[in-house]
């Protein structure tokens, strides 16, 4: 497989039953996860990980068991929802390699004053199928795009993000740091060495399971 993301010679032809089946469970699988998210129901959403996945996000990179049960203890935090769009996959036996775009919206207070926002970014999966016959993120990276935010109000104070961060996660940093987590600066973004590493990482996941 080559190029950027490996989708097979005709990426717009349909393939055999099992895999447009394969595929439409794939896309069920990541919806759930978006669905579970923004509900709180961190059963269904610890359902669509394998037992040893991993997620980095912006404010997360570790265990995804240990990003549900903080998730958990924030709830009601603030108000955010994951829209989960079009997405692509990489089939290799039972192997996938899925890039998805997503919009975050959020709402709450930042400082005392009420801000809304929006992040342009892309999940890149690698989804794995056992024992059980079900598929299920192994790994999720993040791949931020583009951002925005401003007051919720007319008259409300504008947000001051750090110049020193990317132009894909600039304004989302700023919120979350100002809520005390912890956000890198050189999040992956359109084009950079982190994103290309995360493609060439996954490409090679892909290969070595067929």
């Amino acid at each position: 497989m080559s190029g950027a993301f490996p989708i097979g010679a005709h990426p717009g032809r349909p393939g055999s039953a099992a895999e447009e089946a394969d595929r439409a469970a794939i896309r069920r699988l990541i919806e759930a996860w978006g669905f579970a998210r923004d509900s709180g129901d961190w059963d269904a959403l610890a359902a669509t990980f394998q037992p040893d996945g991993r997620i980095a996000v912006s404010w997360f990179d570790g265990p995804f068991a240990d990003f549900v049960e903080t998730l958990r203890a924030r709830r009601g935090a603030a108000f955010s929802k994951h829209v989960m769009c079009g997405s692509r996959a990489a089939l290799d036996g039972d192997r996938a390699l899925v890039e998805t775009d997503v919009l975050l919206g959020m709402r709450g207070p930042v400082d005392g004053a009420e801000m809304i926002g929006q992040t342009t970014m892309r999940f890149l999966d690698r989804v794995e199928r056992r024992g059980d016959g079900a598929w299920r993120v192994l790994r999720r990276d993040a791949i931020y795009d583009h951002d925005w935010m401003v007051p919720a109000l007319p008259g409300g104070v504008a947000p001051a993000p750090d110049a020193g961060d990317a132009p894909g996660h600039r304004f989302l940093a700023w919120r979350l740091r100002r809520a005390g987590r912890t956000v890198p600066a050189d999040l992956p973004g359109p084009g950079s060495e982190g994103e290309a590493a995360l493609r060439a990482g996954g490409r090679a996941w892909l290969e070595a399971g067929g």
